[in-house]
């Protein structure tokens, strides 16, 4: 009878996350978070059954990762105005992420899912990705002067096709078979189609930034090569953009990020980042309140701001510098583990997913670099499921003591 309940539970927990990655790729509100929260309690029975060793490998990880949950906690409660969609964020910038992938930790995945894992993220973007079509038939003949944001803003749109670009980048990477490298090209081509429409700067520094930062860790022959082949690109392209209409406005702000002193300093995020900086200063150990700009209370260069653009400056300013270090070794910690899972592991297709888990998270931070990432709720999920992800189809019962 308990093999029988062991067995169900085993195909119960792979069935729960396929139905929460599908709502989850189609921003499916309340009813994902419904379901992260069955999946979670699915988790501790199975952790009650097969006991917690997968926690006790992970306690490095779990003890820094709560320890930052709980230093946010505290920056929510002393903040103001907790109205209904400060909390929203907050849940899955905490709970809905890192708590789901701490929850997550405890559970091995069967290896014969695994093959599975690839295919499903590629058809479970398309959702996203015929938004995106969709906008640009609507807009064609205005289309040099729109930038499209799939059904939501298009600073969100842009980081999530950043992160399905990758994964069509590392699947033709992975999969040999001639006929599917085909399927995969046009998928990622049109990626690239719609990430030069959303006109994102942040996605197009931090794409080709994330595969140079990885490959060199990996293989830093390989990151030079593609860097000096990225440099030699951009160079052509800057130099002779005047013959690639099409792409000029990325061009020129892209160009922007990099102009002279003086550029900089006009520009909106160089003034955000400065006063983040001196306000940080005064709040060294409690910050003013998590998202405490939430609704346009930060008047500068002009406009009214939500936030600092940047997720160390508003970790600091929001929920304190001693916070800030916190979260900083929480990344450094998670990615020194998942880096350690990849050079670990011997299965083709796990160190493939595995490679692809680092390109995201790498992605993520690039990106966080000029945007709030961590207020981008579904983003955030699904950043923090792909790494949990990564950690449940790990071989590591060996390596337990």
């Amino acid at each position: 009878m308990l093999e029988e309940k062991k067995s169900f539970l085993d195909k119960l927990i792979p069935f729960s996350i396929l139905v929460y990655s599908f709502f989850l790729s189609r921003r499916g509100g309340d009813t994902k978070d419904i379901i992260s929260i069955l999946i979670m309690i699915f988790i501790f029975i199975y952790s009650y059954k097969n006991k917690i060793k997968r926690y006790l490998y992970y306690k490095k990880e779990i003890f820094v990762s709560i320890s930052y949950l709980l230093l946010v906690l505290i920056s929510y409660f002393i903040t103001n105005d907790k109205d209904a969609e400060k909390f929203y964020t907050f849940l899955h910038m905490t709970f809905y992420s890192i708590g789901f992938m701490l929850v997550l930790l405890n559970y091995k995945l069967e290896n014969k899912y695994t093959k599975y894992i690839l295919p499903l993220l590629i058809v479970l973007s398309l959702s996203s990705i015929y938004k995106g079509i969709l906008e640009l038939y609507a807009h064609y003949s205005s289309i040099t002067g729109y930038r499209i944001a799939g059904g939501t803003y298009t600073t969100k749109y842009a980081a999530e096709l950043g992160i399905y670009f990758l994964l069509g980048i590392f699947s033709i990477a992975y999969y040999k078979k001639i006929y599917i490298k085909l399927l995969l090209i046009p998928y990622v081509i049109i990626n690239l189609a719609l990430i030069s429409l959303t006109q994102s700067r942040n996605s197009f520094i931090a794409i080709p930034l994330t595969i140079i930062l990885l490959y060199t860790i990996i293989d830093w022959k390989k990151g030079i090569i593609i860097l000096l082949i990225l440099l030699g690109g951009l160079g052509i392209l800057f130099k002779y953009n005047y013959n690639i209409r099409n792409v000029v406005r990325n061009v020129d702000r892209i160009k922007s990020t990099f102009g002279t002193v003086e550029k900089i300093k006009d520009d909106v995020r160089y003034v955000l980042f400065s006063e983040g900086i001196d306000r940080a200063k005064n709040h060294l150990l409690i910050g003013e309140g998590f998202y405490s700009n939430k609704g346009g209370k930060l008047p500068l260069a002009n406009q009214n701001m939500e936030h600092y653009h940047n997720i160390f400056i508003e970790t600091a300013v929001t929920q304190g510098v001693f916070t800030l270090i916190v979260y900083i070794i929480f990344l450094i910690t998670l990615f020194i583990r998942m880096l350690n899972n990849y050079f670990k592991e011997d299965n083709r297709l796990k160190r493939y997913i595995k490679l692809y888990t680092l390109a995201v998270f790498i992605f993520s931070i690039l990106y966080g670099l000029f945007e709030p990432i961590f207020y981008f709720e579904k983003i955030y999920q699904l950043i923090f499921t792909i790494i949990a992800i990564s950690f449940i189809i790990d071989d590591n019962e060996n390596k337990i003591s």
